[in-house]
């Protein structure tokens, strides 16, 4: 236990220093992104349907140990919180890995709500664990189970699919892929039982229908934004905006490497995020494409050794969460 706190103390800390942000923002009445408890509890709109069913079904069967479906939403989000760290300690063995779950601040942000992107980060940081580990049946089953979360992780999937075909290993990729059918095949089950047949794609359909004529490509919506948030004075929701544009543009250019798992699982959810966008767009780009963080660490991480680097950003995150 001694050996484990002196290497994992800074986790133990940040981790205190999130469930604090929690019960801040719990007692604020900030408490999930969507719907999600809900959902769980049947009582949904018809713009709630659009939510897909992973984090909800969590919920609902986590709220019979806990008997409070709020709680047990917080519940998932922290073992997800948890689970990431120590895959990506794992991987990297690096004791600052709390660092991408936390910096930037959308992620301290998401680490404190009950919503999809920490089960999703830890299902894909899972998955691409176990692309590496060779155990392909697994690996793929787990990026299937990513689509109950979020759809990008067909995105997952297509980083995988060009990896594998960079490697020359397409026989692997087809060979395994059942494996990551199953789960999808199984929502599309789950669609039609609960909202009718022809009703398969259904969050893809009920999206449509609520959007209308405002869906466009991500990337000519995120221009769009950053006009708008001009125009409107709404200079916060441009500089926050602005700031992961060009955060995630240098990261991306830097990552490049056409022969790494890492770049191709973080440039299948950029081209899912600029091509299939959800209004409003800039607000929430930080939110997209947090799940690439860790793996944008994964990459860069022998660069970061110094611990004032988490004291420095750590407050920063806590700030822009609470204000």
């Amino acid at each position: 236990m001694k050996r484990l706190l002196k290497i994992h103390w800074r986790f133990l800390l940040v981790f205190i220093i999130v469930v604090i942000v929690s019960i801040i923002r719990f007692q604020k009445g900030i408490t999930q992104q969507d719907n999600y408890v809900g959902y769980a509890q049947n009582k949904i709109t018809f713009y709630d349907s659009r939510l897909l069913p992973g984090l909800p079904i969590l919920i609902y069967l986590f709220g019979i140990m806990t008997r409070n479906l709020y709680l047990a939403g917080y519940v998932i989000t922290l073992l997800s919180f948890i689970g990431s760290y120590f895959l990506l300690y794992k991987i990297t063995r690096s004791r600052l890995s709390i660092l991408p779950l936390v910096f930037p601040p959308i992620l301290l942000n998401l680490a404190s709500l009950i919503d999809t992107e920490f089960p999703f980060i830890f299902l894909a940081i899972l998955g691409y664990y176990l692309v590496k580990k060779k155990n392909f049946a697994l690996a793929f089953l787990i990026f299937g189970i990513t689509v109950w979360f979020r759809l990008a992780g067909v995105a997952l999937m297509f980083g995988v699919f060009v990896y594998f075909f960079l490697q020359k290993k397409l026989r692997d990729f087809f060979m395994y892929i059942p494996y990551f059918l199953v789960p999808v095949v199984i929502l599309m089950v789950y669609n039609t039982y609960f909202f009718g047949s022809g009703n398969m794609f259904y969050q893809i359909s009920t999206y449509g229908a609520l959007q209308q004529d405002r869906i466009s490509f991500g990337i000519i919506q995120l221009g769009e934004d950053l006009v708008r948030a001009v125009r409107w004075h709404w200079y916060r929701i441009f500089v926050s905006g602005l700031f992961y544009v060009v955060f995630f543009a240098v990261a991306w250019v830097k990552s490049i490497n056409t022969k790494s798992l890492e770049f191709w699982l973080i440039t299948g959810i950029y081209l899912f995020t600029l091509i299939i966008n959800v209004v409003p767009f800039l607000e929430n780009l930080g939110r997209y494409l947090a799940p690439t963080i860790p793996f944008f660490w994964i990459i860069f991480y022998p660069k970061f050794r110094d611990a004032r680097l988490l004291y420095l950003l750590l407050p920063v995150s806590v700030a822009v969460a609470l204000i």
